[in-house]
């Protein structure tokens, strides 16, 4: 998932005025070139993998850099601003939030933090009844591998501790997820990868033509391992790595072999969730029902904020401060959410985005 740098020196483009579009400089514009000599400097040379283009200010889905150039972005910031950027409602939200000198309170009761909570359930499943909020997706998929791993050992003892994912998935860049990603190169510098973590081809049709559950079933026996070892099978809604679904007969037949086998099921909503797909969580077009799913991204249009969302049975194995977060639901980027859930669901942007 690496990019090449993109070449500095500002070039002449041809000029484009439309509704939604506008170049009118060079690109980069010269006097961006300090600010991206800057950058260049002083961050990680990982940072420099995106166009030169200064971002300056964003509304609904157009960029704007300080030069009076104008883009439509295709990215939604990373899959991140499904509502929009820069709504006016939740900009409100966070303010109101902010005006109370509310920036942060750790774990202590708040309202934000329940209103944003009780909101999540209601779009959810009924039998999903809890969450756990966090700041990042990789923080989502890593504690839903603690949750699934610990009700593994509870049910199966040491033995039933193994986490299954698949080929070209992606669950983040922490050392965790990155063990349950299926991406070899992002693994490199792991050096020597916990054999618990095991990856089998993903039955997308095309790269992988086995799409039969008993094709899944082979590659695990293949590597002497039964249901009896595993804890867990994660696997995102689509990949977003190569935009794969599985087919709904596999995704049934595992749900299947996970509740006879007391393995959680957890589907990694965070690139797929809050609508992106036709429907509030991706995991609805394949009519099962996941145990865990890890959601962040879109989940706020701009602010750093992740959930976990599961059974009560998995979300309350730990005890009171056994499994908290430093800025778990911080209360301005749950207002956030809560505004960016109400806008998707007051402007029908769930059923707009329906193919």
């Amino acid at each position: 998932m690496a990019s090449l740098p993109y070449p500095k020196e500002p070039r002449e483009l041809p000029k484009i005025e439309t509704a939604h579009r506008r170049i009118q400089s060079p690109i980069p514009h010269p006097d961006s070139l300090s600010l991206l000599k800057d950058l260049e400097h002083f961050e990680a040379r990982s940072m420099q993998g995106q166009p030169p283009i200064i971002w300056h200010k964003a509304e609904r889905f157009n960029v704007e850099d300080p030069y009076g150039n104008r883009w439509i972005d295709l990215s939604s910031g990373v899959l991140v601003a499904n509502a929009g950027h820069g709504r006016e409602e939740v900009r409100a939200a966070m303010e109101e939030e902010l005006a109370q000198g509310l920036h942060h309170c750790y774990c202590f009761p708040h309202q934000a933090r329940a209103d944003l909570a009780r909101k999540l359930i209601e779009i959810t499943p009924d039998y999903l009844d809890k969450v756990f909020l966090l700041t990042t997706g990789s923080e989502a998929t890593e504690c839903a591998i603690k949750l699934a791993r610990t009700h593994g050992v509870s049910k199966g003892g040491d033995k039933k501790k193994r986490i299954v994912t698949f080929n070209n998935a992606f669950h983040g860049r922490t050392l965790g997820a990155q063990l349950a990603g299926g991406i070899p190169s992002l693994k490199e510098w792991i050096h020597q990868p916990d054999p618990t973590f095991v990856q089998v081809p993903f039955p997308d049709g095309y790269a992988n033509t086995q799409v039969a559950f008993e094709d899944f079933i082979g590659s695990l026996e293949g590597r002497d391992i039964t249901a009896d070892d595993v804890a867990g099978v994660m696997l995102e809604t689509y990949q977003g790595a190569t935009g794969s679904f599985a087919p709904v007969p596999f995704m049934e037949a595992l749900r299947a072999w996970c509740d006879e086998n007391e393995i959680v099921l957890i589907l990694d909503e965070v690139q797929a969730g809050f609508g992106r797909c036709g429907k509030w969580f991706g995991f609805m077009h394949y009519g099962i029902e996941p145990d865990i799913i890890c959601c962040g991204k879109g989940i706020s249009s701009g602010m750093p904020l992740s959930a976990v969302i599961g059974r009560q049975s998995l979300m309350d194995q730990f005890g009171p401060g056994e499994m908290t977060s430093t800025h778990s639901g911080n209360p301005v980027c749950c207002r956030a959410a809560l505004a960016s859930v109400q806008l998707i669901e007051s402007e029908g942007l769930v059923g707009n985005s329906e193919c």
